[in-house]
Parts: C-alpha cells; sequence; structure tokens
C-alpha cells in the first residue's frame, strides 16, 4: 500500500532508490568471490563493461548495424564549425531532423532534436565534449528488452513499454499549462517542450503528445510488458546480441512501427546499455516498491554470476577508485550538459 506522504518510487532520487541495490550487489560480489570492479566482465568486450564511463559510440561499433539506427561521432576535440559541417552533411544524407546526445549519456539528459541548418548553427555550441549524432527515428513505440546471458544460455528477463507523456486540451488551457498540471511533470520537461509552440491553445479533446524522449525521468511511464515476448522478437534480439561474445548482460533500447511490428521481431535499435543497465520494467506504476527490487535484486545475482563466469578474461580495468571517481565525474559533466541546455 502506498502512503500519501510517500512518493511512489519511480519518482524518488535515483541515489536514494538504487543505494539498496549496491549494497546488495557488493554482497553478491563477496559471496562469488568476485571483485566489485570485476563485474565489469560480464561485458567484456565494452570500455569497462559500459558501468557509466564507457562510450555509447564505442559501444553500439562492437554489434552489427544492421538495426541500429546511423550513427556517427563528433569527437570532442573537433570544432563547432566542423560539427556544424559534419551535421550537415548528415542530415544530407538522412534528413532533418536529426539527434544529438552526450556520449556519455544515460536517462535521456543533453538530447537535442535538430530540425534544419539554421537551428543546428545556433545550438552547434552548446554541445560540448563528445556528442553522438544519429538519424532521427519516426516509429511510435519504445520498448526497453532486457538481456542476459548464463552459461552460453541466452534469455529475455524482461520487457517495459515506454509511454510518452501527452495532454488533452479543453480549449482554455494553453499547452504550457497543460503540461505544468500532468502529474508526471518535472523540471526536466523543458528537454522536450522547448520543440512545441507552447502558448498556443489546444482545442477541447485534442490529444497532445510532448516527448521524444524514452526516460522516464524525462517524464516516460514504464509498464512491464515481459508477457509480450514472442518466438520472433526473441530470435531477432538474440540475432544481434549472440555473436558479440563479450556481451552478456544489458538492454537494448528499441523502436517499433507498432506493439505488432515488435512482436514480428521488426524494430530499430536506438542504443544498448551495459553493465549499468536498469531492468525498467521495474518501474510499472503498478508494482509496489518490493516488487521493483525484487526484479533489480533478481538481476544483481544475474550480473555477479555472469561476471564470475568470466572472471578470468584478460580485461583492462582501472582501480575501483578510479572507476568510481570517473563514473562520478561522468555523472556530473552529463548534469552540467543537461542544466545548460535546459536553461538555454
Amino acid at each position: 500500500m502506498q502512503h500519501r506522504w510517500l512518493k511512489p518510487y519511480e519518482f524518488w532520487n535515483p541515489r536514494l532508490f538504487e543505494a539498496p541495490f549496491y549494497v546488495y550487489l557488493a554482497w553478491q560480489c563477496l559471496r562469488k568471490g568476485i571483485a566489485v570492479r570485476d563485474l565489469a566482465k560480464a561485458n567484456f568486450s565494452l570500455d569497462h563493461g559500459e558501468i557509466g564511463i564507457g562510450s555509447k559510440f564505442h559501444t553500439q561499433q562492437q554489434f552489427s548495424q544492421a538495426l541500429f539506427l546511423p550513427t556517427v561521432l563528433l569527437s570532442s576535440d573537433s570544432s563547432s564549425l566542423q560539427r556544424l559541417h559534419n551535421i550537415a552533411a548528415f542530415a544530407e544524407q538522412f534528413a532533418y531532423p536529426v539527434i544529438l546526445k552526450p556520449d556519455l549519456g544515460m536517462v535521456g539528459k543533453g538530447i537535442l532534436k535538430i530540425s534544419s541548418y539554421a537551428e543546428a548553427q545556433l545550438r552547434v555550441a552548446d554541445i560540448q565534449g563528445a556528442y553522438l549524432l544519429q538519424q532521427y527515428c519516426p516509429l511510435p513505440e519504445e520498448y526497453g528488452v532486457f538481456y542476459v546471458r548464463q552459461q552460453g544460455r541466452p534469455r529475455i528477463t524482461g520487457i517495459n513499454r515506454k509511454h510518452f507523456p501527452f495532454v488533452i486540451g479543453n480549449g482554455r488551457d494553453s499547452l504550457l499549462t497543460l503540461a505544468q498540471n500532468h502529474y508526471r511533470y518535472t523540471e526536466h520537461w523543458t528537454s522536450f517542450l522547448q520543440y512545441l509552440e507552447t502558448s498556443q491553445i489546444p482545442s477541447n479533446n485534442e490529444k497532445v503528445q510532448l516527448s521524444f524522449i524514452g526516460s522516464h525521468t524525462m517524464g516516460c511511464m514504464f509498464t512491464d510488458d515481459s508477457q509480450l515476448l514472442t518466438t520472433n522478437l526473441e530470435q531477432a534480439i538474440f540475432g544481434v546480441c549472440e555473436p558479440q561474445q563479450g556481451f552478456n548482460f544489458g538492454r537494448l533500447d528499441v523502436r517499433a512501427a507498432s506493439e505488432a511490428a515488435l512482436l514480428r521481431g521488426e524494430f530499430k535499435i536506438i542504443e544498448i546499455n551495459g553493465v549499468s543497465s536498469l531492468p525498467t520494467h521495474m518501474f510499472d506504476p503498478s508494482k509496489s516498491v518490493w516488487q521493483a527490487y525484487k526484479i533489480f535484486f533478481e538481476h544483481g545475482r544475474y550480473l555477479a554470476s555472469i561476471a564470475r563466469e568470466y572472471r578470468n578474461v584478460p580485461m583492462h580495468l582501472l582501480p575501483l577508485r578510479q572507476v568510481l571517481l570517473k563514473v562520478r565525474e561522468s555523472q556530473a559533466e552529463l548534469d552540467r550538459i543537461h542544466n545548460q541546455l535546459r536553461q538555454g
């Protein structure tokens, strides 16, 4: 039962919500006889297993690109002029809009949608550090699909559907007012409201989708749709992951034309997330916090077991203290980028 004074757990501060998981994960490492930093070995082909400090572009490049959205890297040392040239050339090939997102990104922070060359000229100075330039995907349905492989046996452990926030017009209030009255509204919504004419007044019963960013932090509601798994979908996911023996734990974020298309195994991959992946089907608001932690801890056991399986695989890893420092620095830099774009 949810007490009225207690905010639903999906809205808790991530550090608060995740703290028990990290304690549990450390205990699992102790039980399995592995060092905490060796958790990265579950995904030994990725930079530190993509544990929060790796490059998203490097991760994508470890897989066949057949189902990925076309993506290029704008390096951190490229000039604004060079980035503008790269954006223009990319858009000439794939058309506007295009998506820009930090190479160290997570939870939808720092994402930009660029709809024209003129807009690129205005925003290019905002993208500091390494950025991904990606084709915009108009497919309406987005899902997270969690994949694990233990002892050579792959499985899908969860599927979540991402419900983008929308409002229904009443013929009186502006889009901004309706958005701010939405029960999931936070200050992060400026990340996508900036692309809308928020002063407009939607007509009575007019439905307006607000976001294109598939993150519950950015307003999406997640539901546990694990029951949707079909043989065709399973085989399509396995076809992406199985050839890469160094990827054994993570989540694929995908877009599909419809639920039926997803079940047929027809989708486009937005990105693949590694060791730091959350089993996002746990954020279904119909679940209690205890049910959510049950899913979370279950995936902690998967991660520790898989890491133990590959504990002897050679892999360059920084000392744990340096890893934690880099994770903290990456999160701070992402927050800085996100806040700068949100205020700009």
